[in-house]
């Protein structure tokens, strides 16, 4: 780390600290929310209850005020049966041939260590696929049910303030992202607990503080993790695998069935979980130049030395089967399995909720670009496996829904 990201970290930390009349009672005021809601969490998992909030796709059109309150507190959702079990599953052979008739991890051992973004992980580089134009992945991302899902995702935000759209619910820009193919018995694919979309930016970003400012102004029980405004304003740090698109859930597909145990994901179920973590590095035993582990460039570490408390909060999903959707929010903490002790393969094709807004266009030309040569998107390391790749997709290949999600087609 440089000496301007030093200063630059001392700098901020002690404006945030003035923020606050008391700042480590605020951080106390946290902590004692998280005890509540991990103990709560602890509670249902011991009685073997759902803890992640459950609707089925036909479901999404009717009122569903209960889950959605659920929702809101949880930061995650599970939507089932978007896709039909016998589509999803024609998916993974299409993904499976896609990757061995272009002979995909031959080309990977060439480029290993192009992406650092989770090398100061505990579980190090998950061998995620960072394949993007395949088939498979155009027809989940541009289909009309995941149209349908993201519009229901986006709605479930504050997006309208005196008169003006922070961003547009009801039209989504694609962000491409990749593939998790994990194979029975694999020790190697894990990924420990993290939040994307920024790291030492949620403490020094103008815009990030202003998101975080209740959390940081002694009005914790005001914050509302649902509120859009700024979100489209961040600045996020130049590296590999940094996301520079304002995502209202990350979220993937299943093309597998999967579960505990199966290598698969982990999540905190704490929307506010955030306010922790934030606060937590404001506190006097984290020296003044440090976050608790956060780096520039780097996903946003969650570790035991200064996390413990949310931690406990950690639980693995239930089984999803093929066509099964999972979504949580930007700030969730999550996480993926070290060990997949199953006995099936544990699929997935990372699709998030990239609602229309200018800071998503910018975004969507730039990767339009890099569709167009089969290379990796801007916000991936420069890997570019598919160029040649035989089965790639390309323009004349789109429908024009797809067309106009990836701003190769003006929406009008």
């Amino acid at each position: 780390m440089n000496i301007d990201i030093n200063h630059k970290i001392i700098s901020e930390k002690k404006k945030l600290r003035a923020r606050s009349k008391d700042f480590t009672k605020n951080f106390k005021i946290i902590e004692k929310y998280i005890k509540e809601e991990v103990k709560e969490i602890e509670s249902l998992k011991n009685l073997k209850k759902s803890i992640i909030p459950e609707i089925n796709y036909k479901d999404l059109s009717i009122d569903n005020e209960k889950i959605i309150k659920n929702i809101e507190k949880r930061g995650c959702v599970i939507i089932r049966e978007v896709f039909d079990q016998k589509i999803a599953n024609e998916w993974n052979n299409n993904l499976e041939e896609y990757i061995n008739k272009n002979n995909f991890f031959e080309d990977q051992k060439k480029k290993e260590g192009l992406d650092k973004y989770f090398s100061d992980l505990k579980s190090n580089n998950p061998q995620i696929c960072a394949l993007y134009w395949s088939k498979a992945q155009i027809e989940i991302r541009h289909s009309k049910e995941m149209e349908k899902v993201k519009k229901w995702l986006n709605n479930l935000w504050i997006y309208k303030y005196d008169g003006k759209e922070i961003f547009d619910p009801n039209r989504e820009l694609i962000y491409a992202d990749r593939v998790r193919r994990r194979e029975p018995g694999d020790e190697s694919l894990g990924l420990s607990t993290h939040c994307d979309a920024g790291s030492f930016e949620r403490w020094t970003d103008r815009a990030y503080q202003k998101i975080y400012d209740d959390i940081f102004s002694d009005n914790f029980e005001n914050y509302y993790p649902f509120d859009a405004r700024y979100r489209n304003e961040t600045e996020e740090f130049e590296a590999p695998a940094v996301a520079h698109v304002f995502r209202t859930f990350q979220g993937w597909t299943a093309l597998t069935k999967q579960g505990p145990n199966d290598g698969t994901l982990q999540l905190i179920p704490i929307a506010k979980g955030i306010a922790f973590i934030l606060t937590r590095a404001l506190m006097n035993d984290v020296p003044d130049n440090e976050l608790c582990g956060s780096k520039p460039g780097r996903a946003l570490s969650i570790n035991k030395d200064y996390h413990s408390l949310l931690l406990k909060g950690l639980i693995s999903i239930p089984v999803l089967n093929p066509g099964d959707t999972i979504w949580w929010h930007p700030d969730v903490v999550h996480a993926v399995e070290d060990k997949h002790l199953g006995k099936s393969f544990s699929n997935v094709v990372y699709v998030g909720a990239t609602p229309y807004c200018k800071k998503n266009l910018d975004y969507a030309k730039k990767q339009a670009k890099k569709f167009l040569e089969g290379k990796s998107p801007p916000d991936f390391a420069s890997e570019d496996y598919e160029v040649n790749y035989d089965g790639r997709i390309k323009l004349n290949d789109l429908t024009n829904l797809a067309k106009k999600q990836m701003a190769l087609k003006d929406w009008t």
